[in-house]
């Protein structure tokens, strides 16, 4: 089905942009929650945003030109649009009627379970259709923070641990905004070069034992997880999870280096194809930190109006000592950090009571 376009008057000089709405055939309802890009004729994205509850979206390009528009949904088909030219100054109102076109998970065999590298979202095959859904709900948290329209109160935590994982301290760090994803990250760039941990020079001390300048471990998200870099570099295997109804793309670095890297997976419903947690373990750190205690995870929540959100999180990292007169480093316990959203808000800072009771009940 074509799109439906109109012209506004007067044109805008400021800025070319494409506003409208995207609904279901053949009944018309809104489609929430859909990750709509702008697309130029070199295939580069130029624009993204999330789609609102009444499938509302808004879509800025640098440039005049020509352009399609691609929309996304979990458990869909991609829909692209006919090729349109988008004027300088002016805004053009539209309305995207899809198709609906359920992507059908294939049954899966031996063959479909066995490593995949380099598979990309949208491949053929089973992992290039998970991961399809994983990134289509990735890149929605992501455009849900960016975009604002909705804002997210969350209570944070800092945990200290001894070697053996007991607690020894817990501090609640109390009431905040989220704005972005909520483990720093840093560019896929910056990452392809010096790994996930990135150690800062050692620091001098005084007294029998010293902590050293601890490093920073980063933590996936959608930027990284699948640029070119990571899914060029990394294997991703289906594995069916314990509970029946999910499913796990574990993935690990093709080749093992110097540096530090991660392993992980993503497990998603099985029925919906919606991403519940990725889960992550750093590997390649230095022998005196135990293997499998060192890594995180961030847990994810659909709201009925279609926003993603992390709802849960942490990051436990070890911390390293040094005995006066040894050069070697040995583990002095941990760190642990993390948070869960306690209330959904709209951009005002009102609160969304029917949103928070659904982001709060158990899955």
């Amino acid at each position: 089905m074509l799109p439906v376009l109109g012209l506004t008057a007067p044109p805008r000089a400021e800025a070319q942009s494409v506003q409208g709405r995207v609904v279901e055939l053949p009944g018309g309802e809104a489609i929430a929650g859909a990750l709509v890009s702008m697309v130029d004729t070199a295939g580069r994205e130029v624009a993204r945003g999330a789609t609102s509850a009444s499938g509302g979206f808004n879509l800025t390009g640098r440039s005049a030109g020509r352009y399609h528009i691609l929309i996304r949904q979990i458990g869909q088909q991609p829909w692209r649009s006919p090729v349109f030219a988008l004027a300088a100054g002016v805004t053009y109102p539209v309305t995207f009627q899809v198709d609906a076109q359920p992507y059908e998970l294939p049954t899966l065999t031996v063959e479909a379970t066995r490593s995949r590298c380099g598979v990309r979202p949208g491949d053929q095959g089973v992992v290039g259709g998970l991961l399809e859904a994983a990134d289509i709900a990735l890149q929605l948290a992501r455009a849900t923070a960016d975009e604002g329209r909705l804002t997210f109160s969350t209570a944070s935590y800092l945990k200290r641990y001894a070697r053996d994982l007991q607690v020894l301290d817990s501090v609640d760090a109390g009431v905040s905004r989220l704005a972005s994803w909520p483990i720093e990250s840093a560019p896929p760039e910056s990452l392809e070069v010096w790994g996930f941990v990135r150690q800062p020079p050692p620091q001098e001390g005084a007294g029998s034992a010293r902590a050293d300048a601890g490093p920073i471990y980063y933590a996936p998200d959608a930027r990284v997880l699948f640029s070119d870099w990571f899914l060029a570099s990394h294997c991703f295997r289906i594995h069916e999870a314990k509970a029946g109804d999910l499913l796990e793309v574990r993935f690990a670095p093709e080749r093992r280096g110097d540096r530090a890297e991660i392993d992980g997976r993503l497990v998603l419903d099985r029925r919906t194809m919606e991403l519940q947690r990725l889960e992550f373990e750093y590997v390649g750190l230095p022998g005196w930190v135990p293997k499998g205690k060192a890594g995180g995870f961030v847990e994810l929540r659909r709201l009925a109006e279609g926003a993603w959100v992390p709802r849960a999180w942490a990051l436990r990292a070890p911390s390293a000592v040094r005995t006066r007169g040894s050069p070697w480093l040995r583990l002095g316990g941990w760190m642990e950090t993390g948070g869960r959203v306690i209330a959904v808000r709209t951009r005002g800072g009102d609160l969304d009571s029917a949103s928070t009771k659904g982001l709060l009940e158990p899955s």
